[in-house]
């Protein structure tokens, strides 16, 4: 099969509304699906995999999720270190969920947050704490993206260029985002996307 009649690779964005706001980039032979769920948790979208995203038969899944979880803690919440930690194996099962599809993933950890009104240093604390084990979790067929280390200023807030609010990433933010996405993605031809057929992905 020549390259023209290959079918598009597809990535599947997935997670909560900083998935679902993403704007992926122009790329030829690439299909971009988001099935970002705004508000959900990180349980809501373990549980909800099968159904958003095993139907897709994506080929690469880009995972984003974990600040609702975590934005109502403070210091002193109650189970605040088992919600932390929760927060990290959830993500994790949901990356063994699309390993088992076949597909490679890029895990990206949980931006941080923008400049709000006041800022949240104890949610900040948290996405931080999260993110060191989500570092960690990097494997064969699984890239992590460090979001930090693309979005954030020297006070540790996402720089104003790429915040639409104090939650969410401006265009400029994703654009950002999606320079160190694309090499993650893989190897191969023209786009750094290995095609479908070439390496068995894509297979259920």
């Amino acid at each position: 099969m020549n390259q023209q009649t290959l079918p598009p690779q597809r990535v599947v964005f997935f997670g909560d509304s900083r998935a679902d706001w993403w704007i992926p980039p122009t790329i030829p032979g690439v299909q971009w699906l988001n099935r970002g769920v705004p508000g959900a948790s990180a349980g809501y979208l373990l549980q909800r995999f099968t159904a958003l995203v095993a139907p897709l038969r994506p080929d690469r899944v880009v995972v984003q999720m974990g600040v609702n979880d975590l934005v109502e803690l403070t210091m002193g919440h109650h189970g605040r270190a088992q919600i932390v930690a929760m927060t990290g194996r959830t993500i994790a099962a949901v990356v063994a969920n699309a390993r088992d599809l076949g597909a490679r993933v890029v895990l990206t950890t949980i931006f941080p947050l923008a400049h709000g009104a006041v800022p949240d240093v104890a949610v900040q604390r948290a996405i931080a704490e999260v993110n060191r084990d989500l570092l960690g979790r990097a494997m064969e067929g699984v890239a992590v993206l460090d979001s930090a280390a693309v979005l954030v200023g020297p006070d540790g807030y996402v720089r104003d260029v790429y915040a639409a609010d104090e939650l969410h990433l401006s265009a400029a933010g994703y654009a950002a985002l999606n320079v160190a996405l694309v090499p993650l993605l893989g190897e191969g031809t023209r786009t750094s996307l290995p095609r479908r057929g070439n390496d068995g992905l894509g297979q259920s």
